[in-house]
């Protein structure tokens, strides 16, 4: 079979992998796996993608044909990591690109299994620090309320303060308030008091996922536009909005470059709505895309380790149906009723 279908420029594809680029040969660059969840270690595994795609295409195409499972491809695959390149070209050349067509199957599905990891790395990392940081700052406004409400109780002995006489003029009265506390603190304390108003962690999270807004997108948006996605029926919501960011991304467009009704928001759950947008001078809502952005990262994280959202493309992150014999081999199969 290998004979008889590979063409010329499949062999050429195949040979190329074989041959010596810059000291090191192209598969032994290829079987190296990133050390670390590093934008250097991603950008490498990213373009090695880029290498070998049009050879993956083949090996998608041809193995099928084979009717071999998916441990024996990866079997073989393992034979080219295991010899050195001198070895396989002692092997029979047909046998050689059986083995690399395997290889070239594995490690790209591989790959995407490491560009996903690592934005499931990120996220979790960017939401940890932000709920640190989010509880740090209700720690601190609440040791603040501790100190104001130490002064609020000198404020209420000034109305029994007997050395302050009947006549003084309010003003005064006031001025001797404020010297004590400041006027706006006065204002946020007595609307505490009389709201029992709470720290929003929620918020404090979002303001300081906005000033992380250039690390995750140094980050995280070359992964994004490395794959291809996709999700079950109830969670195609969440691929428009992927779809949509990855079409930004690739055309160079910043996200504020575009309207309001052009973001796809069927997939933001109530609970982060109040949070996506801030109202401007004239009392208009206006979307904040870098919140939009990562929130659309976040609930990909989610779906990716539910399984909802899976990649064809890759080995953990494939959808459960792929592995699954189709309707036609089924049948062939003679199974009893």
């Amino acid at each position: 079979m290998l004979r008889r279908d590979l063409g010329p420029p499949d062999i050429d594809g195949l040979k190329s992998l074989l041959e010596d680029s810059k000291g090191l040969y192209e598969i032994t660059l290829l079987k190296r796996e990133p050390r670390d969840f590093s934008s250097r270690e991603i950008a490498r595994e990213i373009e090695r993608g880029h290498q070998i795609r049009d050879v993956y295409r083949l090996a998608q195409a041809f193995l099928p044909r084979l009717d071999i499972s998916n441990e024996s491809i990866k079997y073989y695959a393992s034979l080219v990591s295991y010899y050195s390149v001198f070895r396989l070209t002692q092997l029979d050349e047909w046998i050689v690109y059986l083995y690399l067509l395997c290889f070239v199957y594995h490690r790209y599905q591989k790959l995407h299994d490491n560009l996903l990891n690592t934005l499931i790395h990120h996220v979790r990392r960017y939401v940890d620090e932000a709920k640190g940081e989010a509880k740090e700052r209700v720690y601190e406004h609440r040791m603040e309320d501790n100190d104001n409400l130490l002064k609020a109780g000198q404020l209420l002995q000034l109305f029994t303060d007997d050395s302050i006489a009947e006549s003084t003029p309010f003003l005064e009265v006031r001025a001797k308030a404020f010297d004590i506390l400041d006027r706006q603190k006065i204002d946020t304390l007595a609307e505490h008091i009389t709201t029992k108003a709470r720290f929003d962690e929620t918020a404090f999270q979002w303001e300081h996922m906005d000033d992380l807004a250039p690390q995750f997108k140094h980050h995280l948006r070359p992964i994004l536009r490395a794959v291809d996605l996709a999700a079950s029926p109830g969670h195609r919501p969440l691929t428009e909005a992927v779809h949509f960011l990855q079409d930004a991304f690739a055309k160079g467009r910043s996200l504020s470059q575009y309207p309001p009704e052009a973001f796809p928001l069927r997939c933001l759950p109530d609970t982060a709505k109040r949070y996506l947008y801030t109202s401007d001078a004239n009392g208009h809502r206006r979307l904040l895309p870098d919140r939009y952005e990562f929130l659309v990262y976040r609930l990909l994280r989610n779906g990716l380790e539910a399984g909802d959202i899976f990649c064809r493309d890759s080995v953990r992150f494939r959808s459960f149906e792929d592995d699954l014999l189709d309707d036609q081999r089924w049948q062939d199969k003679g199974v009893p009723q």
